[in-house]
């Protein structure tokens, strides 16, 4: 098999990113990028052309930024690659932009890859790559994968459905070469259809990584953008350094911030429990609302931010009660005026008087037939023969996007509403994209559907600068280094809610690359409730029930706050990789603190298991360090040597299913 990089890339003058960006992407060089123009491979004709480099302003500090084109005199095709270098983390990345500037159509452009490199190593014929899948309502999501490619071998990968983290691959690689000390984390920011070749040839690693759909020519005056391309070069004894490198690098340069610093919130749930058919919040009032929020305050358990999910919005024949939390009726973002008369306010009101805040969900872009958007702007609708029922709002439309962006930034603003929660449920958009392009131009609408996307959430956190946007497409399946800097995946999964055992899996691959998520605890035991925990937590307690006991939900609450800041620190999965869902087997992990030396370890002996008890090697302690270690289930404690916690440190459960806590703080 033959495998050809487009540019070699090397970790050299990482640490000073003006060099390196000034020698990857140097004048009359072969960039790390490629296309192809009626064609013809750009390496064999882009360092011909006109070359521009400039130094722009840097989006945050820390940062660098170099906007670098290439034109082409007699097609006037122009390509820009916008590359950000950190002087903070050895990371660097870059988005291409495509231009029209001559007097007509571009020349055809196909096999466009936003990612055309190698990397080498002296001496290394096989290289490793640990990732994870991507998210299919399973309890399989966020499974970690290893693999390794020897000479010769080739992996692609593709995401599915024109989701980024739909199904198959979450688009995060970490990467080393067998044997060696060091590696780099590649990672994709595209919400759409990426494709990714990855292969050894040469003693070199091969990244590959484009638009799965591209076969276009552009017009006079048409511009369009590609995914960014990001890596992040890490040293250290094994793979784990790779992954917290770039957790940290997550958390300093693409996640929101609150008081500048990142920050995920526990919400609360606004029902639980009511009878068939209620379910979402299609049974809810203001009335019962309010009366949720006074029984949090009640059991001194208040939620950072309170959660309004789908079901509050009115229907297109008045405001019945349907039972399936209407599905749908998306399309109608009004509220339901007979359990909402006066909409939020009242609620958000009193929310707000109790130190909290109100997330309120959306689905903007599935628009059902025959509702208000639907009806009213026609033309703003993308269709598809086989979807018989419902639109799709056309964000590659300039002003669609203007008008969804004032519409919904209105209704937050008049309701008062301070997070935004936007989920997608469809398996159907990269067929939409596909049915709506002009013949010959293949891609072109999704290139611009995903850019529409990112300027309305973009319009939305300027809009509203403490705003936080929650990114849900049945759960997480639109997880890209796009989506991140921008919003977080508060429902990770649609799988089983609750279900103890799934979201132990899912916690433990999920980390290893981004440290901000979340899903819902509903029970209170031991085993239940730190199954639920990660860096952000949302209460679906039976607020009404006589089925839940108010102490226990109070010692959770304050469990969860005390752990909470650790899932923003270091990680370090104890129970190995690869198929972790058995109900046989412990599972462990630990979350540390650097700055300090302190941290968790959280332990889970599940139902089938047999085994009482458990060692595991602790990370990244001071092996002659004293730490004193407490049992959060028992209260005890004890003094250990960081030595021996190194070296088979045990967790022990006598019964099966349970879960215990240690923290260990460093004398």
């Amino acid at each position: 098999m033959t495998v050809h990089a487009q540019a070699p890339v090397a970790r050299k003058n990482i640490e000073n990113p003006d060099k390196w960006i000034n020698t990857v992407f140097a004048k009359g060089t072969v960039p790390p990028f490629s296309f192809e123009l009626d064609g013809v491979p750009s390496e064999k004709f882009i360092k011909g052309w006109e070359y521009e480099k400039k130094k722009v302003t840097a989006k945050e500090p820390g940062s660098i930024c170099y906007e670098i084109s290439y034109k082409d005199k007699k097609s006037g095709l122009k390509v820009t690659a916008t590359v950000t270098g950190y002087t903070n983390h050895p990371a660097v990345e870059w988005v291409l932009r495509l231009a029209a500037t001559g007097n007509g159509n571009t020349g055809r452009i196909t096999n466009l890859r936003a990612a055309d490199f190698s990397i080498k190593e002296k001496g290394v014929s096989q290289y490793q790559m640990r990732r994870c899948r991507g998210s299919f309502a399973s309890v399989h999501d966020f499974e970690v994968i290893e693999e390794t490619l020897a000479e010769g071998q080739k992996l692609s990968l593709v995401t599915d459905a024109g989701r980024s983290s739909d199904e198959f691959a979450l688009p995060f690689f970490n990467v080393t070469a067998v044997g060696a000390a060091d590696g780099f984390v590649f990672s994709i920011g595209w919400t759409g259809s990426w494709k990714a070749d990855f292969a050894t040839a040469g003693g070199a690693y091969t990244v590959q990584m484009g638009l799965e759909n591209a076969d276009f020519y552009l017009k006079k005056g048409e511009e369009v953008r590609t995914p960014m391309a990001s890596v992040l070069f890490w040293t250290g004894k094994e793979k784990m350094a790779g992954h917290n490198a770039f957790r940290r690098f997550i958390l300093a340069h693409h996640s929101r911030k609150k008081d500048g610093k990142p920050w995920t919130p526990l919400l609360g749930g606004l029902d639980w429990g009511d009878p068939a058919p209620c379910n979402e919040y299609t049974c809810l009032t203001d009335e019962l609302a309010r009366a949720i929020v006074r029984r949090y305050k009640q059991f001194d358990i208040m939620p950072e931010v309170f959660w309004l999910d789908a079901g509050w919005y009115s229907t297109p024949e008045g405001n019945h009660f349907d039972g399936d939390f209407r599905w749908g009726v998306t399309g109608n973002w009004e509220c339901d005026s007979e359990r909402f008369p006066d909409g939020f306010v009242n609620m958000s009101g009193l929310m707000h008087s109790f130190g909290s805040e109100f997330m309120v969900w959306f689905e903007p872009e599935r628009v059902m037939k025959g509702t208000k958007f639907a009806t009213e702007h026609p033309e703003y609708m993308l269709s598809m023969k086989e979807a018989d029922d419902y639109f799709l709002f056309n964000l590659a439309d300039d002003k669609a996007v203007d008008w969804l962006c004032k519409y919904i930034g209105d209704f937050i603003e008049i309701n008062g509403i301070d997070h935004y929660r936007q989920d997608f449920n469809t398996g159907a958009l990269a067929e939409f994209w596909a049915e709506n392009d002009e013949k010959g131009r293949r891609g072109i609408t999704e290139m611009k559907y995903i850019e529409g996307l990112y300027k309305y959430w973009d319009y939305l956190e300027k809009r509203f600068p403490n705003l936080q946007i929650d990114n849900c497409a049945s759960g997480g399946r639109r997880l890209d280094l796009e989506t991140t800097s921008r919003a977080t995946p508060l429902w990770r999964t649609d799988y089983d809610y609750g279900e103890p055992l799934g979201y132990q899996c899912h916690t433990y691959g999920l980390n290893l690359f981004l440290p901000l998520s979340c899903t819902g605890i509903y029970e209170t035991d031991f085993y239940n409730s730190r199954s639920c925990y990660s860096s952000a937590m949302v209460m679906n307690f039976a607020m009404l029930s006589r089925g839940q006991d108010s102490r226990e939900m109070k010692r959770v609450y304050d469990e969860y706050m005390a752990i909470r800041p650790y899932y923003l620190k270091d990680y370090y999965p104890l129970s190995g990789f690869g198929d972790i869902t058995s109900s046989k087997i412990w599972v462990a992990y630990q979350l540390h603190d650097p700055a300090n030396g302190s941290g968790y370890v959280v332990g889970f002996r599940r139902p089938d298991c047999t085994q009482k008890r458990y060692a595991v090697d602790l990370q990244a302690l001071s092996p002659n360090g004293t730490y004193i270690v407490t049992d959060c289930n028992t209260g005890t404690t004890r003094e250990m040597y960081g030595g021996d916690m190194m070296n088979g440190f045990v967790l022990a459960l006598d019964e099966a299913p349970d879960s215990i806590l240690i923290k260990y703080v460093k004398e």
